[in-house]
């Protein structure tokens, strides 16, 4: 029985020792403290900068741009027409010689004078261009109509008809109507003489009705 006393009592200090050995590991371990977040110094020590607000910077003043007027007054004026392209003189030079034709005629006939326009086309639309009507509206709003030379050229002819006529005269209007007729296939080039009752001084804007009475587009002065 004493042996056993003694081999328990070894294994009680044996275990004490353990238990000694145990707490003196947990000592000298380190501490397991909750983690905390470790501030820099220097950040610490840093002081939170003030916010500025500012206004937007403001864009430098610009001068408004230049506004471009249309050219207006007589002069030559440009158009298109389904792929067609056309100048016309508005109104044209009295001392064209082209012109000269129409103008013996009027006075042949004794008419007043008119104003002449001329067109050059390039007809590279699908449509026949005959140049029906152009009309160009003053700078006072007034709206002057001139129509192919042809019209004024069978009015003028009308003048020798009857008894007292000439049918000389007679028949020379009719020749001078004929070729001044206007009637441009596709993919043809011509031109086209048309007349105006009134005088053209000032010109604000032109309209062509290039092949009827129903289509119409603006020209805009080139030159």
């Amino acid at each position: 029985m004493g042996i056993n006393r003694g081999s328990f009592g070894t294994k009680a200090l044996v275990a004490a020792g353990l238990l000694v050995s145990c707490v003196g590991c947990v000592i000298n371990a380190p501490s397991a403290s909750p983690s905390k977040a470790v501030v820099p110094e220097e950040s610490a020590q840093v002081p939170t900068p003030s916010v500025l607000v500012t206004a937007p910077p403001r864009p430098a003043p610009t001068s408004p741009a230049p506004v471009r007027h249309a050219l207006t007054g007589p002069g030559t004026y440009t158009f298109t027409y389904q792929g067609a392209v056309g100048t016309i003189q508005v109104p044209a030079n009295i001392k064209d010689p082209r012109l000269e034709p129409y103008g013996d005629y009027r006075r042949l006939a004794g008419a007043r004078p008119i104003t002449y326009l001329i067109a050059q086309v390039d007809n590279r639309s699908d449509d026949t261009i005959n140049m029906y009507e152009v009309v160009v509206v003053t700078a006072d709003g007034q709206q002057i109509e001139a129509t192919p030379i042809s019209d004024f050229i069978d009015t003028w002819r009308d003048s020798f008809a009857g008894e007292n006529g000439s049918v000389k005269n007679y028949n020379l209007g009719i020749e001078l109507s004929t070729s001044s007729s206007f009637d441009l296939y596709p993919g043809a080039k011509g031109t086209a003489f048309l007349g105006a009752k009134e005088p053209i001084t000032t010109v604000k804007r032109v309209f062509v009705y290039p092949a009827g009475a129903f289509d119409r587009v603006e020209a805009r002065r080139s030159k």
